[in-house]
Formats: structure tokens, sequence, C-alpha cells
């Protein structure tokens, strides 16, 4: 089945088809008009960045990266490099107690899936000291969880 946008009204029929509750429609051929397609489009946004997220095709983690200039744009550089697109990048100075020249970078990326994403995890953690890998990682706020140094948290 190709991929379709349809309300939860509009694909009743369909599901109970597919969930074996219409036993008399069995070994015969039927049409399933799809329907309703009054979704909003914050809800379908919502979905598809689910869909992306479940089928590891869009990651986030934390690195932290060097201050001094040019430092985000190398972890930008190893990021492209890999075929790899930044969804979004937030960096924090502020309250990070690591030293004076360092930020720690929240980053979201789209990949092509799982291996993609691990080989983009490797990568990572062979050229940064601290990578925090997963949507629910700690801010990296104090010294004691830079102890945390390539800790895989899925």
């Amino acid at each position: 089945m190709e991929k379709a946008v349809v309300e939860g009204a509009g694909a009743a029929a369909l599901a109970a088809l597919m969930a074996g509750k219409l036993p008399e429609l069995k070994g015969k051929r039927v049409v399933v008009p799809l329907c309703g397609g009054n979704i909003d489009s914050t809800v379908l946004g919502r979905c598809i960045e689910r869909g992306l997220a479940a089928d590891g095709r869009m990651c986030t983690f934390y690195v932290v990266v060097s201050d001094r200039p040019g430092g985000i744009a190398e972890l930008s550089k190893l990021i492209s490099s890999m075929g790899v697109s930044i969804k979004d990048i937030y960096h924090e100075r502020a309250w990070l107690k690591a030293d004076i020249f360092s930020v720690q970078v929240k980053v979201t990326v789209e990949t092509r899936g799982f291996e993609h994403a691990a080989e983009l995890e490797s990568k990572l953690r062979v050229s940064y000291p601290t990578v925090l890998w997963g949507p629910q990682v700690p801010e990296i706020r104090d010294q004691s969880l830079l102890s945390l140094t390539n800790v895989n948290d899925n």
C-alpha cells in the first residue's frame, strides 16, 4: 500500500477490514474509499517527525566542541561530509561548567536510517571527547557529567 494521509474517520472502514472485523467480506473484491483529508497541518508535521524518529531518520545528540572561531563550523562540516542534514542546532555557553573555551551543542539531524545514524555517532565519538546520543540526554552543565564521555544512552 502506498502512503496516504487520511484522517481517522476516513480510515475507519480500512481499519475494520485490516483487523478482520468484517469476515463476511473475506475473499470478495472490496473498494474502500479513503477520505477525510481534514487533518491539521501542525498535527501532520508532528506525525511526520515522529515517523522519521521511529525510522532512525531523525536523531538528536549533544556534543561539546571548541568555542573558538570555527568550532561549530568544523562540527557542521563533519556532519555534512557524511550526507547528513542538520535540522536544528543550538549552542549553550552560559551554563556550561566545563572549560571556558568549550560550548555545548545540541543538534537534530536527518539521516537515511539507523545504519547511517550509527555511522554518524561513531564518527562523532572519534572526533569529540564528549558525545551524548539520544533525545533525552542531560544537558552538560557540570564537570561530573563530562565523565559520561562516549556513553550510549539508547
